[in-house]
């Protein structure tokens, strides 16, 4: 039976995390409504380095001059780390009622992002973000308007070419398992991808390799 990503005992989260995820990255934030259409975008800047063992992030919004920082000597345990540094964070568990999910692909240089909000009754809405290292943001259509079809019980949200949002949108119940995810087919050749899960009972289940 293959080892799940993140559970082999020679994987380290956090050099992963910050062999594929440290430096200044250029980035367009996008927040979408329930529909997946656009509302506003902003630019920002985001700075993640390892200074003296302490893993320091520093987000700034360009727009505004606005920051937010983090800063961490070990990963919090509910963040899960690719050996490829693709990573999820989000709550150890969760009810039917409000949670936010926030995944990250990476790959030479470029990442995207999705951070969730989940509501009582599905969607509240969702922040789709593309970074780029040390360089300009890339220009994306406007207003972006996602491409929507269903999976099962999920919703798959196409943001742009090669992008797939995995989605619940039910007014969940209790006994209801559920994930988000974010799938992308890099120009590159690899499709990247992280899944975020948790089971009937709510409790945060272990990062694996297959797509719901």
């Amino acid at each position: 039976m293959p080892i799940p990503p993140g559970s082999g005992p020679m994987h380290d989260p956090r050099s992963a995390l910050l062999q594929h995820n440290s430096g200044r990255w250029a980035g367009c934030f996008i927040r979408l409504n329930p529909e997946g259409r656009e509302l506003e975008r902003f630019p920002t800047q985001l700075d993640v380095r390892d200074t003296d063992g302490v893993v320091e992030s520093r987000l700034t919004y360009l727009n505004s001059g606005q920051e937010r920082t983090m800063a961490f000597r070990e990963l919090p345990f509910t963040m899960q780390v690719s050996p490829t540094g693709d990573w999820s964070l989000g709550p150890s568990a969760i009810t039917p009622w409000s949670w936010v999910g926030e995944l990250c692909v990476v790959r030479n240089g470029e990442r995207r992002r999705a951070i969730v909000r989940h509501g009582v009754k599905g969607l509240d809405g969702l922040v789709y973000v593309v970074e780029t290292l040390d360089a300009s943001a890339p220009a994306l259509n406007e207003p972006l308007c996602s491409r929507i079809e269903t999976s099962g019980t999920f919703t798959l949200w196409h943001p742009e070419p090669g992008v797939e949002l995995l989605l619940d949108t039910r007014a969940r119940q209790s006994g209801d398992a559920t994930a988000c995810g974010i799938r992308w087919r890099h120009p590159g050749g690899d499709v990247l991808q992280v899944v975020r899960r948790y089971d009937e009972g709510g409790q945060l289940l272990p990062l694996e390799t297959t797509w719901p």
